[in-house]
C-alpha cells in the first residue's frame, strides 16, 4: 500500500473526468476499490485519509472528507 498511490489518485480523479465518472457511477463502495485497483492504485482508506489533507485544497478536502464520512469508499 502506498501514500504515493493515494496522492497519485487523489490527482488523477481531479485531472481523468472518465476516471472520475466511472468510480462516481459506481455502484458500490466495493465496486469503487474494485474500479481503483484495476486502474493500478495500490492504498488503503487511512492512506487517502492522510493524502486528503495534504494535497487537496479546503474546498477539495471538504468534499472528499465528506464522503469518506459517508463511508463512500
Amino acid at each position: 500500500m502506498s501514500q504515493d498511490s493515494a496522492k497519485l489518485f487523489l490527482a488523477q480523479m481531479k485531472q481523468d473526468k472518465e476516471l472520475s465518472d466511472k468510480i462516481h457511477n459506481a455502484a458500490t463502495k466495493e465496486d469503487r476499490w474494485t474500479i481503483i485497483r484495476q486502474e493500478g492504485f495500490d492504498f488503503t482508506r487511512e492512506e487517502l485519509d492522510h493524502a486528503t489533507v495534504t494535497e487537496l485544497n479546503h474546498f477539495e478536502r471538504w468534499n472528499w472528507e465528506a464522503k469518506l464520512l459517508a463511508d463512500w469508499l
